[in-house]
């Protein structure tokens, strides 16, 4: 036992309840509950479609860019716009050999880890063990902490990496001014790697440092602002060397804070990827380019016209933020498949304790300013809400955006749980549980639609094209504000059923009702059987993918130029598109097929080998290894491709 430290504020019931044996029996009971939670959630997501795929808005960019990582490609051929972490870790876990199964089971223990740390943490700042409890159970049932960390965004690190951050400044706070740099510093380098995972994370930083000048601890500051930059000042200098421009963590900031300030904001995510999104960022990129100014400019611009020409609304826009930060719906954005958050019961269960602990907070407030003589206050969380507080009310608010408060609410809502008098205010509490109940319960399946079209891309992808179709139709059905999107898969669908009629009406409609996307008008080129008008469309298709065309783009149209004859240009496109994505089968197959016509049959046949062992069960590629290894004179390639080739011929026969 701890004497100096109260176990509960009237040193009542509490402390016959946290004996030595109740503390352990608790702490496992608590423990077990919140793994039988993850285990029950990991084994209902396991049922859905894209469990083992990697797709979404966000979710789809932080994959790709792993994949180019993996490549050797550290920096995309533009400033990305996501934190550039959290693809790192990705592509070192893929080079592990994880799968995206894999990968959530691994965020999920990483996140349950950094919870139990969390309560340790708190056990060497002082807080008493009731609040700790408290707080551990609160965490571990709390729906957020169950759901984010099993997808593929970068919110899933943060815990982690901030847990580590609070240790540092904890095991800090224990020791001398000039005694605590090394842990500082340590504070400041999980800060700057935070930083780099998520923008958003950046808020802690001056946070930390006016805080630090406010009890006017110099080493303390210095030392913190040092390991921040550390961090981030390498990879600074690194990416704008590489770009020939200065270019900070992440490129599209001032769209972020834009999202936030201007007369269409609501307060969220209005914008979400998609038709309008699409838009709008060709129109301002072509405007930047027409002015001679950068985007991040532009968009900065138009945040401070909207303040200077209306102040009034832009205020009210930031009052009517705050209660949307504190609301007891977890504000899913449509990257977090909030179809598939309701969907789940294990999830279902338990957000609705949001509310309730919102609630809990404020009395915490109140015990924790009381009890400062008796219990020290733990402040690193507390700094870190009201960091990603103020930005939110700067920028926009989200789900995901304000995963990283809750350690601090949580804090306070245990605080108060742990202060009252549950004896005279069980029936008050009850009541005002039975009302958040209430008021979150019409948050149930919100975005049907959006959940819908996900599954749907997620069964186009595993080849159950009617159940695709059934969703992506209900989706679109619904007014699904990506429709084009839906409607490119569904041309998908056709064209692999072969109904090339209808693939062109939706490939056609999709065109018409939105020239910004790439897409369209590739699969419509492909299909139209004029090589001038197919090139036409694989022309719009470049325009409207900027500096950045995707490789399967790339390649189609190289294929189009090389069945011209235009071999050379052909030849340009598809380095182009094996550079941004070396693991295309086809890509490396329509290469080798450029180097055998130029004699070079040594490169040839590692262009067919590779593709052919990409594409696995793909007889022609193995084919044509045997080819070119016979020319090159590699008997030994020669005789397994010629092998593998048969052996699939024969799994084809009927």
């Amino acid at each position: 036992m701890h004497p100096e430290r109260p176990l509960s504020p009237d040193g009542g019931a509490g402390a016959a309840l946290l004996s030595p044996s109740g503390r352990k029996r608790l702490f496992f009971g608590i423990l077990f509950a919140g793994a039988l939670l993850r285990i029950f959630y990991l084994f209902e997501y396991a049922t859905y479609d894209n469990f083992d795929l990697a797709i979404g808005a966000d979710i789809g960019e932080y994959a790709s860019r792993a994949k180019e990582i993996m490549a050797g490609r550290f920096f995309p051929a533009e400033p990305e716009i996501h934190a550039p972490f959290y693809s790192f870790f990705l592509a070192f876990l893929q080079t592990c050999g994880a799968g995206v199964p894999a990968i959530r089971i691994i965020q999920t223990l990483l996140n349950f880890g950094a919870c139990v740390w969390l309560f340790f943490i708190m056990g060497s700042a002082g807080v008493s063990d009731k609040v700790r409890f408290c707080f551990l159970a609160g965490i571990l049932v709390l729906a957020p902490f169950i759901f984010h960390p099993a997808e593929l965004i970068s919110e899933s690190l943060l815990l982690p990496l901030f847990a580590a951050v609070f240790h540092f400044l904890t095991a800090g706070e224990k020791r001398e001014d000039y005694a605590s740099w090394p842990w500082l510093l340590g504070a400041g380098i999980f800060s700057g790697l935070a930083f780099l995972t998520h923008g958003l994370a950046g808020a802690f930083l001056p946070v930390m440092l006016l805080f630090f000048a406010v009890r006017r601890e110099g080493v303390r500051c210095t030392a913190f602002a040092a390991g921040a930059i550390l961090v981030i000042l390498p990879f600074c200098i690194a990416k704008s060397v590489h770009y020939g421009k200065p270019v900070g963590i992440q490129g599209n900031t001032g769209f972020n804070i834009y999202l936030g300030n201007n007369p269409k904001a609501t307060g969220g995510c209005f914008m979400r990827p998609g038709n309008l999104w699409r838009k709008s960022h060709i129109q301002a990129r072509d405007e930047a380019v027409r002015r001679g100014i950068t985007t991040d400019r532009l968009w900065l611009e138009r945040a401070a016209d909207f303040w200077c020409k209306t102040p009034g609304k832009a205020a009210l826009l930031w009052a009517k933020k705050i209660p949307m930060i504190f609301s007891g719906n977890d504000l899913i954005a449509g990257a977090d498949g909030g179809f598939l958050f309701c969907r789940s019961e294990t999830v279902n269960l338990t957000r609705f304790l949001t509310l309730p602990i919102i609630c809990l907070a404020l009395p915490g407030i109140w015990f924790v300013c009381r009890n400062r003589k008796k219990e020290p206050l733990w402040w690193p969380p507390l700094l870190l809400a009201l960091a990603l507080f103020a930005a939110q009310v700067m920028t926009v608010t989200s789900g995901r955006y304000r995963l990283m408060m809750f350690p601090g609410i949580l804090y306070l809502a245990a605080a108060g749980c742990a202060g009252i008098d549950w004896k005279k205010c069980f029936l008050p509490f009850l009541l005002l549980f039975l009302f958040c109940l209430w008021c979150t319960y019409g948050f149930v399946i919100r975005d049907r639609r959006e959940g819908c079209a996900l599954l749907g891309e997620a069964a186009f992808r595993k080849g159950d094209f009617s159940h695709a179709r059934d969703l992506l139709l209900f989706a679109r059905r619904g007014g699904m504000k990506d429709s084009s999107r839906i409607e490119n898969i569904l041309g998908n669908i056709a064209e692999k059923e072969g109904d090339f009629v209808q693939a062109r009406k939706w490939y056609a409609g999709v065109v018409k009702a939105e020239p910004y996307m790439p897409e369209g008008w590739m699969n419509l080129a492909n299909l139209t059987p004029d090589p001038r008008l197919a090139e036409t469309y694989f022309r719009k298709a470049l325009e409207a993918s900027g500096s950045s065309p995707a490789p399967d783009l790339l390649f189609n149209y190289a294929r189009l130029l090389y069945g011209t004859k235009r071999k050379n240009e052909a030849k340009e496109l598809i380095e182009q598109a094996l550079h941004t994505s070396p693991e295309m089968p086809q890509a490396c197959n329509l290469s080798g097929i450029i180097a055998m016509e130029e004699k070079r049959f040594r490169d040839a046949e590692q262009l067919f080998y590779r593709a052919a062992r990409l594409a696995g069960n793909e007889p022609g590629f193995w084919r044509n290894t045997a080819v070119a290894a016979r020319l090159s004179g590699n008997r030994k390639l020669q005789i397994s491709a010629e092998k593998r080739f048969f052996e699939l011929q024969q799994k084809r026969k009927p």
